[in-house]
């Protein structure tokens, strides 16, 4: 049985402007209370339940009373008995409330003629869809012994009502379903449609109510037990109106300022189209008017990545469009700043979508890609300074170079690069050379985070949280947006740098566990990691290029000690410069902290410093370190001995 008083409680909290979650939580009952008692489902509903409920939402369901409306349609043709047809979900067939059983065959046919009220269906399209296009040579009489079956289930007592009172009249060349009299759940659907489209412009409240009455009836696909009806045209038909009219009900909620009440109704309605591009832009929309811009975020990087996979696509203009319009979001339901988004006295009724008739885009302006973005000062180049002069590394440059090159042919993951090696080997060094090198290839910007991971940092590792919260801003995300969770910061972090070309490099990372939060979601970016581990769990799970480093060559040394000193001074003292690589134990660090001094004391012979450093070596009293970047003193292996900081 119908109840009235459902959808009397349904319209007072639309209006109050409450979800069922609200209602439910007020009211101390359980969102599936809510639910079924809106639905009408709950033939007595306690006093009690009713009373909560009514009070949460401001309505006064003693004066609506359990007869303000017919419980069921007329049945004059068939007295005694109320029959109820469900297509917009598994199909259903109930008789004064109790559920009919049929064969499959008989289901077929009644899915068949009742998805198309009162219009001949042919012999021909029956027998297709019974037989999948293999219909046996004496398929007319077969499909009449089926119709015979099936009017025997659902019309008791035909022969004492005459044909007047046949559901299933017999036509020429097929046969037809008369819908008079039977509450068909798809004939409910288009009134009420047909009634929110109309009531729109004057009352969009009730156009909104009518709107969520109508799609309620949808339970699931339309005719989601019968598959062998899903291609056919009519079922495409309706299929597709459904679709329709949650694009319609969407750009209405989310102009009125009620984007969570559409969310459950486009969910269901793309059950049918997953990929329908226009329909995802409307959940997106929804998803971030309800407050729930992250799980928008994630819906667009989740599509982009199935049309990547399935159908070897971009989304959309529309879809970008929308990705687009939530990142520079400044109002509670999916608006825009007008005046970042558009000129001054820019239109506004814009539509929003196909050019088909659709209600006023849900965004004041037009929608302008240039503007569309987190407004930040410019794009991030954040890499530190080159270290120059840069000498040697070809082999792992070259490497680096492969990569990119991978990345640019279409390679379906994130590039990663792990750059591995003992302390002060030269990996920072590399990892910064190589960037500012490539940095054209990475238009959108360069992100850069020391994640201080050696032992030597100062305090712990950077929690990788906070180098999120620091990207995040750096690619204009307001502090108010951002993300409670890592996870969720993590999953907006990609999706913004889905669809783009970002540099990120990370740092002195202690693990891969603190990389891993960082990672970019999509192809086009690439990121370069440094770490004295290996990070081997990033090379085995996230297809990470590992790349080692040793001490540089010989002749790489020597190359950098005359750079450095200049040829006049090295060719002068060839032998001693070459024991100077060498006492140094060729580390790129302690040959430029040694060269550095030669440099400050022109006086000072490249064989005076080697006899220096070969005895504090010795002595074991001094580390080679800079006072600028060291702290603690430690010693290393240097030719035959060990040798310790200049002074």
């Amino acid at each position: 049985m119908r109840i009235a008083r459902g959808d009397g409680l349904r319209a007072a909290r639309i209006k109050a402007g409450l979800t069922q979650d609200e209602v439910a939580r007020r009211a101390e009952i359980s969102v599936r209370t809510v639910r079924h008692i809106e639905r009408g489902q709950v033939k007595n509903p306690r006093h009690e339940t009713l009373a909560r409920m009514a009070e949460v939402v401001g309505y006064d369901y003693e004066a609506a009373g359990p007869g303000s409306e017919p419980d069921t349609d007329p049945q004059p043709d068939q007295p005694g008995f109320r029959y109820e047809i469900r297509l917009l979900g598994p199909l259903t067939v109930l008789c004064t409330g109790l559920p009919v059983a049929m064969p499959l065959k008989q289901r077929a046919l009644l899915g068949l003629l009742a998805v198309q009220p009162d219009q001949t269906v042919s012999h021909e399209e029956i027998a297709d869809v019974l037989w999948s296009g293999e219909a046996p040579p004496a398929y007319q009489k077969l499909v009449h012994t089926y119709v015979a079956r099936l009017r025997r289930l659902i019309e008791p007592g035909q022969g004492r009502h005459g044909r007047g009172a046949r559901r299933i009249s017999t036509v020429r060349g097929g046969y037809v379903f008369n819908s008079r009299g039977v509450e068909l759940d798809l004939r409910q659907f288009e009134e009420r449609s047909a009634q929110a489209k109309q009531t729109a412009a004057a009352d969009p409240m009730a156009a909104l109510e009518l709107f969520g009455q109508a799609l309620r009836g949808w339970q699931g696909r339309l005719l989601q037990d019968l598959s062998q009806l899903w291609q056919h045209p009519a079922v495409v038909r309706v299929a597709q109106r459904h679709i329709d009219v949650a694009i319609d009900f969407a750009d209405l909620a989310i102009r009125l300022n009620r984007s969570a009440f559409a969310v459950e109704h486009l969910r269901v309605a793309s059950y049918e189209e997953p990929l329908h591009e226009a329909l995802q832009a409307r959940i997106m929309l929804a998803l971030a008017g309800s407050g729930r811009r992250a799980a928008a975020l994630r819906l667009f990087a989740d599509l982009r990545m199935r049309l990547k996979k399935e159908l070897g696509v971009e989304p959309s203009e529309e879809i970008w469009q929308a990705r687009n319009a939530i990142l520079m979001d400044d109002g509670p339901d999916g608006r825009t700043d007008q005046a970042a988004a558009g000129r001054p006295g820019s239109a506004t009724t814009h539509t929003y979508g196909t050019a088909r008739d659709s209600w006023p885009a849900p965004t004041p302006p037009p929608f302008v890609a240039e503007a569309a973005r987190p407004r930040s000062l410019a794009p991030p180049a954040q890499l530190p300074p080159v270290i120059t002069p840069f000498i040697g590394r070809q082999e792992q440059l070259g490497i680096l170079d492969g990569l990119l090159a991978h990345q640019r042919k279409g390679h379906p993951s994130v590039g990663i690069a792990a750059i591995n090696g003992p302390p002060e080997i030269g990996k920072t060094a590399l990892a910064v050379r190589w960037a500012h090198h490539r940095h054209e290839e990475f238009p959108d910007g360069q992100l850069y985070a020391d994640l201080q991971g050696s032992a030597e940092a100062a305090g712990r590792p950077v929690d990788p949280r906070t180098v999120l919260n620091r990207f995040l801003r750096s690619l204009g995300v307001p502090d108010a947006w951002i993300p409670d969770t890592r996870e969720e910061a993590s999953a907006l972090f990609r999706s913004l740098l889905a669809g783009r070309h970002f540099l990120v490099l990370l740092d002195d990372a202690a693990d891969a566990a603190q990389v891993r939060a960082l990672l970019p979601g999509t192809p086009g970016n690439l990121v370069v990691v440094t770490s004295r581990s290996p990070l081997m769990d990033l090379v085995t799970r996230e297809g990470a290029q590992s790349i080692a480093l040793d001490v540089l060559s010989a002749a790489e040394s020597y190359a950098l000690i005359e750079t450095h000193l200049g040829p006049e001074r090295t060719q002068a003292e060839p032998d001693a410069t070459a024991e100077l690589a060498a006492v140094c134990g060729q580390y790129p660090l302690e040959l430029r902290m040694a060269v550095a001094r030669l440099a400050a004391t022109p006086h000072l012979s490249i064989h005076a410093l080697v006899t220096e450093l070969a005895r504090r070596a010795a002595d074991h009293s001094y580390a080679l370190r800079s006072k600028q970047s060291v702290t603690s003193s430690r010693t290393r292996n240097a030719g035959n001995g060990r040798w310790h900081r200049l002074t």
